[in-house]
Formats: structure tokens, C-alpha cells, sequence
């Protein structure tokens, strides 16, 4: 479990990320790039796998969707642009470069591309700059004033709770796996790590590429910040045809299950209230109770009571429909039970 500890002057410097962290974005979405492709991202994976990038090779590696990355590839706290985040990144202090990486390496031995960024000096971590700039251009600039409405409406939303309710209830309902337990903010499901603030405060930074757990750094000294899973609604991106077209019930999974159904199992893929589905999908809360049930019963959702609120989540199972694996969607129904949760990615 990730412990964050508060003092009275940080519940005073709590901020809410203005923008979206490029930085953070080209992180996270390289997970989202090598998890495979699932309903919300879908469009989004068929053409980022198609772009080419300088060394992706050595952004990849770095870049494991499960586990640590090195810190220095996100310096940044939203509102800051990309020029000036990769100044950082390029200024990374020679020692604190090593120590990530080595770090780094002894989780991941067997790859080249670490060593050589580990034996290349300054000239490797040109070329990683320039692979950074590349990806981003071509898998999260594009996409940007798309999904910029959506994270504007998740501030509105912290922003709104924040003024009705305080900090309590601001720390209370970032997200279901988060429980504010004052003044230790905790969040579930992840390595266990102790944050102390002592005062430097926190920034809230929502991310659409953040689609399962918050993310913090490894490093306890570095300005702390806390990265929220912000998923756009499934259909954000809709496919586009060879002759121009778009369609939004593309993915075989819609003719499966039919397209309302598809959608709730692919926005449970983060833990989500009855009320919170109605209100993504723009159904009624019978509607979506009635679907999350279905789904419940055929294995592929699980849902859980806390107090007066119901979370579904989807099971390993329907992660692996969701992600177009019936191979493995059949071989799990036999190992792991219709409703077994699944398991959680270990964080960094």
C-alpha cells in the first residue's frame, strides 16, 4: 500500500495540475501502448502502433507497463510544456541518472538498450530526448485537444468537491482505491511505500493515459505529486474506415456483447460506482445496475460494497476479452473462477 503523509501544512498546499503533463503522458501511454489494445484505447493503439519513432525500442525499454521506471523521465507536475520538461529530463544530475538505472537494470537484466544508455553518457541520453519528442508528436499531440475537454471536466469535478465538501472530501474521492484515513491519504493495491510530505504539499495530476491505478515517484525527496487515473469515455476516439468513415461499434467485442454492455465492462477496467457508469455512459442507473449484474454473473465483472456504495471491477477474465485474447479469456475461465478479481499491476 502507498502511505502518503500529511501534515497540517500540506493540507494548506494541496494543487490541482492546471494542464496535462507531457512527460507524464508519453509514460503512461507507453503502458497503454505495450498492454494491448482494449475498447476505450482501441483507435488510439491501432495507429500509435503504426508511427515511427527514432530508438522506440529504447522507450520501451524503459518503459515496462508493470513495475518502476526511472523517475528522471518524469520531472515534471502539469502546466508545463514539453520544450522545458526535456531541458529537465537532458539536466538529469549524472549521478542521480545512474543510480535510477542501475536501479532500473537490476530489474530488468537481460536489456541492451539500459546498458547502453548506462555506458553512453550524454550522447545516449541525446538520442533518448529526441525519441521522446518523436513519440509525442506523433501519439500524444494529435490527440491532445480531444481529450483536453474531458480532463477539464475532471478538475470541474475535484474542484466542485473540494468547495462543497473541503479537503476531506476532496482526499476521500479521488478515485476507489484511494481511502483518506487523516491524515494519511492511502492508496490500495500498490507496493508499499511511505511518502512524507513535511510540508512541500502535494500536486494533484489528473492523466487520460492513466487508466488503472494513481502513480507517484520512487524517489521521496523529489517534488511530490500523485497522478490520477482520468480514462475519456469509451467511442472518444472512433475508428476510422479506409474510405474515410468513422464507426464506433468496430471492435468484435460490441458484436459479442452489444454495444452498451462492450462499454460497461471497458469503463470498469478502473473501479466504478453504479452512479458513475449511468452518468459516463448516459444511461439510467437501472440500466447500468441491470448490465453491471450480467456481466457480474457471466464472470466478468466484480463488484464490491463499501457502505452505502457499490464499485465494479473487471475481472481477469474480462480484461482478457476486453483486450481480444479468447485464448487466454478461455484457459482463465478454468483456472481462475467466473468471479475472481483481477489482480492488481504491482506499481513503481
Amino acid at each position: 500500500m502507498l502511505r502518503i503523509h500529511f501534515t497540517s501544512q500540506d493540507l494548506r498546499r494541496i494543487t490541482l495540475a492546471e494542464d496535462a503533463d507531457p512527460l507524464w503522458d508519453v509514460l503512461l501511454s507507453l503502458h497503454v501502448l505495450q498492454e494491448g489494445r482494449d475498447l476505450v484505447y482501441g483507435e488510439w493503439w491501432r495507429r500509435t502502433r503504426r508511427v515511427k519513432v527514432t530508438d522506440f525500442r529504447l522507450l520501451l525499454s524503459l518503459t515496462p507497463p508493470r513495475g518502476y521506471s526511472p523517475d528522471f523521465l518524469t520531472p515534471g507536475r502539469g502546466g508545463v510544456a514539453l520544450e522545458e520538461q526535456l531541458d529537465w529530463l537532458l539536466s538529469t544530475p549524472t549521478q542521480r541518472f545512474r543510480e535510477e538505472l542501475s536501479y532500473f537494470s537490476d530489474k530488468q537484466p537481460n536489456s541492451s538498450s539500459i546498458r547502453a544508455l548506462l555506458d553512453g553518457g550524454a550522447p545516449m541520453l541525446d538520442r533518448l530526448g529526441r525519441a521522446v519528442t518523436e513519440y509525442h508528436r506523433a501519439a500524444i499531440a494529435p490527440y491532445k485537444r480531444v481529450l483536453l475537454p474531458h480532463l477539464q471536466t475532471e478538475r470541474d469535478r475535484m474542484l466542485r468537491g473540494l468547495a462543497d465538501g473541503g479537503i476531506d472530501h476532496l482526499l476521500g474521492n479521488l478515485h476507489p482505491d484511494v481511502v483518506w484515513e487523516p491524515p494519511v491519504l492511502c492508496v490500495r493495491d500498490y507496493v508499499d511505500h511511505d511518502v512524507r510530505l513535511e510540508g512541500r504539499g502535494i500536486v494533484l495530476l489528473p492523466s487520460a493515459f492513466c487508466r488503472r491505478h494513481p502513480i507517484t515517484l520512487r524517489d521521496t525527496d523529489l517534488p511530490p505529486v500523485l497522478c490520477l487515473p482520468a480514462r475519456p469515455p469509451v467511442g472518444w476516439l472512433p475508428r476510422v474506415r479506409e474510405n474515410g468513415a468513422t464507426e464506433r461499434e468496430a471492435e468484435p467485442i460490441v458484436a459479442l456483447l452489444g454495444r452498451t454492455r462492450a462499454y460497461v465492462l471497458a469503463e470498469v477496467s478502473s473501479p466504478m460506482t453504479t452512479t458513475e457508469l449511468a452518468l459516463r455512459l448516459g444511461i439510467s442507473l437501472a440500466m447500468a445496475s441491470r448490465h453491471a449484474t450480467v456481466l457480474r454473473d457471466a464472470g466478468l465483472v466484480h463488484s464490491r460494497r463499501e457502505r452505502n456504495t457499490v464499485f465494479h471491477h473487471v475481472t481477469t477474465l474480462g480484461r482478457a476479452l476486453l483486450n481480444g485474447r479468447p485464448t487466454a479469456a478461455a484457459s482463465l475461465r478454468g483456472r481462475s473462477g467466473p468471479g475472481s478479481p483481477e489482480a492488481a499491476p504491482p506499481a513503481p
